[in-house]
């Protein structure tokens, strides 16, 4: 059931917009599981959202694990913590990388794995706040134009940085899929955060890399532009990058912001 008011389109009214979201994940063509893991959790008290995306690694339990202890951390402590929304979500994915990092240690089965994160946080009278660690993104589409928010954690990443890889070039490299940060890898972690004034028409994507990893920014761009639903949005990405290859597990979320209506 909806947690707030809906509208005729389906659509919940939230401090005077109406917000249209929708996520979804698939296991791909290629992998046997999924090790992805995405959720959406509603703070009524300070009517807030947080929408998170995990992507994770260390074998297919330790990937699943990894990449549910995120979320699931952030999901609990976002809404029980204390501060501002940068120091609670800070706070949130501090602890999950301890709490990741520490059952790593003490579970053989579970050595070295970790997860990337991509986190939006929604809240009144403040900015859309977004976090990451490693390679899962969160784009933004205005006025029909599809822009990055997140910079990869990535060796190739950097080097496109650098100027030493032409992004074409970063996309076939071999060492793409490695990434110098995640949740959970090592003790001490260090997300990036920057926030954004959503406008009216506004979406927000947030994906993991089996999304980016076998379409280009133009191609999202292109299947973002074409509906204001959420959830067909998230239907065509991600059946894209099946279409593609589908040669990772495939998550997408998306966050829609219409101006409500008196």
């Amino acid at each position: 059931m909806p947690s707030r008011p809906m509208t005729d389109e389906g659509r919940e009214r939230w401090c005077g917009f109406e917000l249209a979201i929708a996520g979804a994940s698939h296991v791909g063509r290629i992998r046997p599981s999924n090790q992805d893991a995405f959720d959406r959790f509603d703070d009524l008290e300070r009517d807030e959202i947080l929408m998170v995306i995990a992507d994770g690694m260390g074998g297919h339990r330790g990937g699943e694990t990894a990449a549910r202890m995120a979320v699931g951390t952030l999901g609990k402590l976002v809404r029980e913590g204390e501060g501002s929304p940068r120091e609670r979500l800070e706070a949130a994915i501090l602890r999950a990388n301890t709490e990741i990092h520490r059952l790593s240690q003490r579970d053989s089965r579970l050595r070295g794995m970790g997860t990337t994160l991509a986190a939006l946080l929604i809240s009144p009278d403040a900015p859309v706040l977004i976090a990451h660690v490693g390679d899962s993104r969160v784009y933004r589409l205005r006025a029909g134009q599809l822009d990055p928010l997140t910079e990869d954690h990535s060796l190739v990443a950097k080097f496109v940085r650098e100027g030493t890889l032409s992004p074409e070039q970063a996309r076939e490299h071999p060492s793409r899929n490695q990434i110098y940060q995640a949740v959970g890898t090592r003790e001490e972690v260090l997300p990036d955060f920057t926030s954004e004034e959503p406008r009216s028409g506004d979406a927000f994507i947030l994906c993991s890399d089996g999304l980016n990893s076998m379409l280009d920014d133009g191609e999202i761009e292109e299947l973002a532009r074409r509906s204001t639903d959420p959830h067909a949005v998230v239907a065509w990405l991600i059946d894209a990058a099946n279409q593609a290859g589908g040669k990772d597990n495939v998550t997408a979320m998306y966050a829609g912001f219409h101006a409500a209506e008196a």
